[in-house]
């Protein structure tokens, strides 16, 4: 028994299986490896996986459910109060919206709100399957046949790192998106003392819309003027420099500009990193927790009375520590969700 279980592997469970691959040809173009960096890519072959088919389950999920949660609002007429499983869910719209996106976005708040609702609810019914054991009931209902069906699909840094670089679009697009709006609109630079906006985000501009440029002049200038707003200008000249001082200052101001670009831009790949590592993390942890403790029942059963006193302590911890993984399903959603919209907020600043 003990020998069985030194050859077990906790991970097991967690990570992907292979089900069948999807390309009959190899397309690693005659190089696996750089020579001089010796970097190994692994195998070349593409295969689906369960954590595949549970991003699938995820994303049919969110088609089936948000739709119909929004049917009675989007045909007008008098919205029906929600009932049963559609107050659950309109709870957490609710709170997405007013909680953590409206204090960060302001006016702009609903321009947001269909990424960061899919996002949230994509990454929740991820976190949320990976708890229902689909390996063990798939694998007894067909007896043995079907393995490795289930398991969390943002337990893979492939699903996280791709809806970081979900994030790290949204943020970046969004910040240009903004330049590119306040050029046509004649208002960016002004910090949004010529533009206000009302409770619905609609800007009315003082001085009118003679300033603006062409949209296609401001599509070329935005994103340039993103990346030169990208990193703060400690040594800009102001209006009341002189003559003399402004090309020192400016010249200096230039070089500054170009050492801070460089770690803002460290920061910026770090951001979505960082989302990555923390939802991989926070998601796996917890299933090999679970794993670790269930293996310790043949242990705890060999050294005690009989197999009621060994197992009890063991059920009793994964009950305990599966409600705790039910919280950070919705912890890490939520985590996920707030980081990026702070993100967003901070890249569709007037003053950025």
């Amino acid at each position: 028994m003990l020998m069985l279980l030194a050859s077990h592997d906790p991970a097991d469970h967690v990570l992907p299986h292979r089900f069948r691959e999807l390309l009959p040809w190899n397309f690693n173009f005659g190089m696996k490896t750089i020579p001089l960096l010796n970097i190994d890519f692994g195998p070349s072959k593409i295969y689906f996986t369960n954590h595949m088919l549970m991003t699938l389950v995820a994303a049919v999920l969110c088609l089936l459910l948000l739709p119909r949660l929004a049917k009675h609002y989007r045909h007008g007429g008098e919205p029906r109060p929600p009932r049963g499983i559609n107050n659950f869910f309109e709870a957490l719209v609710c709170f997405i919206r007013d909680a953590v996106a409206k204090p960060v976005l302001g006016p702009r708040t609903d321009e947001f709100m269909p990424f960061l609702w899919t996002m949230f609810f994509f990454i929740l019914f991820c976190n949320l399957l990976g708890m229902i054991p689909f390996e063990s009931i798939f694998a007894w209902a067909s007896g043995g046949r079907l393995q490795g069906i289930g398991g969390t699909a943002t337990g893979n840094l492939g699903v996280t790192g791709g809806l970081a670089l979900c994030a790290l679009f949204m943020i970046h697009f969004s910040g240009t998106t903004a330049v590119y709006r306040g050029l046509v609109d004649g208002t960016y630079g002004h910090h949004g003392h010529d533009e206000h906006h009302d409770e619905h985000g609609h800007g009315h501009d003082h001085h009118g819309h003679a300033h603006g440029m062409s949209p296609v002049a401001a599509a070329l200038l935005a994103f340039p003027l993103y990346i030169w707003n990208f990193a703060p200008h400690v040594f800009k000249p102001g209006p009341e420099t002189s003559a003399v001082m402004k090309l020192p200052l400016f010249v200096l101001d230039f070089v500054m500009w170009a050492v801070l670009l460089v770690l803002e831009f460290i920061g910026a790949l770090i951001k979505p990193f960082a989302l990555m590592i923390r939802l991989f993390a926070n998601m796996i942890a917890g299933h090999i927790v679970l794993a670790s403790i269930l293996a310790l029942i043949p242990v705890v059963t060999a050294v005690t009375a009989g197999y009621v006193f060994g197992s009890l302590p063991s059920a009793l911890g994964c009950m305990a520590l599966s409600c705790l993984e039910l919280f950070v399903a919705f912890l890490q959603a939520y985590i996920f969700v707030f980081l990026t919209t702070l993100f967003i907020g901070a890249a569709v600043a007037p003053e950025h």
